[in-house]
């Protein structure tokens, strides 16, 4: 009985972790903006649509499937987002994929809310401009994910030293790395210079076949 009821409370705080990723003003903002451009461009606002649409199903698929997603998928999700928010600001995000590898598991909604952070604290705050990189690759022992940008970065000794603030502990980083932790046994860290961008790297350790 213990073993069950250990279970549900952790898929329920993994929902309640979901849950606290999904950005309203997010999708408030991007029907807004579907809504204008379809007087305007209606071709561009049925690629919106399409884009949207993969991004609530992969918010919804989340609380249907709480386990890990393949990397790909994330990756299809991340360049859905993406394209919405290039279009909401002007066309000046780019996002760049270099990945050498796809084939390995990862959290549902991870690599998002990071670039969402990127775009949020680090492009736009230096004029809605720039490029974010995500590269996957693997050595004998773990994957790699790094989620690079150009934007305006940060002081991270700092940020670590804010981390028992409520609105830290409760960002999307965060939640990302206590996500990551409980659900791979992996690890995040956050590299960051002011006036020379943040890289944000995912450690996901590799599972014996054995196990």
């Amino acid at each position: 009985m213990k073993s069950g009821a250990n279970s549900e409370q952790i898929e329920a705080k993994e929902r309640q972790n979901l849950l606290r990723q999904i950005n309203p003003h997010f999708i408030f903002n991007t029907l807004a903006t579907i809504r204008i451009i379809t007087k305007i461009n209606p071709d561009l606002a049925y690629d919106m649509i399409y884009d949207f649409s993969k991004y609530l199903r992969a918010v919804f698929e989340s609380f249907t499937n709480p386990g890990n997603i393949s990397f790909r998928e994330e990756t299809e999700y991340v360049i859905s987002y993406t394209n919405l928010e290039r279009i909401r600001f002007g066309g000046n995000i780019m996002l760049d994929m270099d990945n050498e590898e796809k084939d390995f598991m990862i959290p549902p909604l991870s690599l998002q809310p990071i670039v969402e952070n990127a775009i949020i604290h680090g492009l736009k705050k230096g004029k809605i401009k720039g490029t974010i990189s995500i590269i996957s690759r693997q050595t004998k022992s773990e994957y790699i994910v790094e989620i690079k940008d150009d934007g305006i970065g940060f002081d991270v000794e700092e940020y670590y030293k804010m981390e028992e603030d409520t609105a830290v502990k409760e960002g999307g980083l965060q939640r990302v790395k206590c996500r990551l932790e409980e659900m791979t046994g992996g690890n995040l860290e956050i590299k960051s210079r002011s006036g020379a961008g943040t890289i944000v790297t995912l450690h996901i350790p590799k599972i014996s076949k054995d196990k």
